[in-house]
Order: C-alpha cells, then structure tokens, then sequence
C-alpha cells in the first residue's frame, strides 16, 4: 500500500510540475519529465458539435514536446494551466491518469477547456510515457477594465 500512495504522490507531482514549466514559460524543462520514445497528441472533440476528436498535432519524442511547449508556453503569453480532478491508476512500473484542464491566457483572455489521459512509466522515476489532450471547448473572456476609487 506504501508503494501505490508514494507512485500516485510522485506522478501527482509530475501532472503539476509540467503545468508549472508551462505557467512560467520554461518549456524547455519538460523533456525531462517525458521518456525517450514519449508522444504527445492535441486533439480537439467540442462538446458543442459533438464530432468525434480530431487530431491537432502529434509530437514523437521527448525534444519534439519540449519544443513545442516551449513554443506555445512563453512568458509573454502568460499561460496559467489549472488542473482538476486528477485520478491515477497504477499497475507495477506502469500507470494510467485522467484529469481536466482549464488555463487562461492573461494577454488575450482566452480560456480553454480540456481533459488528458496520461501514461506513465518508472525507470528510474516516473515519466509520462504518453500524453492525450483532448480540447473540450475554447472561451473568450470578457476583459476587466480597471476601475478608480
């Protein structure tokens, strides 16, 4: 039982490290977080037409996600990734994950709404070996206008 508690532990904080690389726009930092052979597929499923999930972009290779993340998570685009309902499913040096995502671009107040399912492998610490993001739904926000008191 100690082992499954500290697998989840470890691959809870992996889920949250990567939304962290991508909050503060070092990207670059997540190939560490992937296995060599990893993929990384987008997928768009909106709720509103109720197509099936079409593929956006797959990326092979732990340096092709990192790129790409570094790519669409920079600081100037202030990209803030809230993550939810995060379950984990652990069998052996494998493991299985599903939890939404909500982020918000602060410079274009664009919000989007989507789900991952993750697998994950430990060699010699736990890695995704795969990430699925399937976006939901996509928002503009209304932007605040600042007021004086």
């Amino acid at each position: 039982m100690t082992e499954l508690l500290l697998a989840r532990a470890a691959i809870a904080d992996l889920v949250h490290t990567y939304a962290l690389h991508v909050r503060t726009g070092n990207g670059s930092r997540c190939a560490d977080l992937f296995t060599d052979d990893a993929f990384f597929e987008i997928r768009e499923a909106f709720v509103s037409n109720g197509d099936a999930a079409r593929v956006r972009a797959r990326l092979e290779g732990k340096e092709a996600i990192a790129s790409y993340v570094s790519r669409t998570a920079t600081p100037e685009a202030r990209v803030c990734p809230f993550i939810y309902n995060l379950l984990i499913d652990v069998h052996g040096r494998n493991a299985t994950s599903n939890c939404l995502m909500t982020t918000l671009v602060w410079s274009s107040g664009h919000q989007l709404v989507g789900e991952y399912r993750d697998s994950f492998r430990f060699d010699d610490r736990w890695r995704f070996s795969s990430r699925v993001f399937t976006i939901l739904g996509e928002f503009a926000l209304a932007p605040v206008t600042p007021t004086t008191r």
